[in-house]
């Protein structure tokens, strides 16, 4: 665990709960529980959109939930290999990870 997160670049658990990508995922995660289904337009533009890699803007914030981390703007594919070995698949469950919670 403690590897992983030093490959993501989180050093201290202050770090961690201050995190960037934490903070994206668990915005997202909360947004999409009062999200509307089927009601964002594909032209409509959110500030998430900045937290987003360009392929995944348009969909609705349920599906970000589901894709893996490195769908998050400045997360490689590789990150999602060091997600896994902390039991983390889903921009999701970034976002309800309890350890950055605390």
């Amino acid at each position: 665990g403690a590897a992983s997160l030093k490959k993501l670049g989180v050093k201290t658990i202050r770090g961690l709960a201050t995190w960037k990508f934490y903070r994206m995922a668990k915005g997202i995660t909360g947004l999409s529980s009062v999200e509307v289904e089927n009601d964002r337009h594909p032209s409509s533009a959110l500030n998430i959109d900045e937290a987003l890699d360009k392929k995944e803007e348009a969909k609705s914030l349920t599906v970000i939930t589901e894709l893996p981390p490195s769908a998050l703007q400045g997360l490689a594919p590789w990150a999602d290999k060091e997600f896994e070995l902390l039991k983390i698949k889903t921009i999701g469950q970034l976002g309800e990870w309890k350890f950055a919670k605390w």
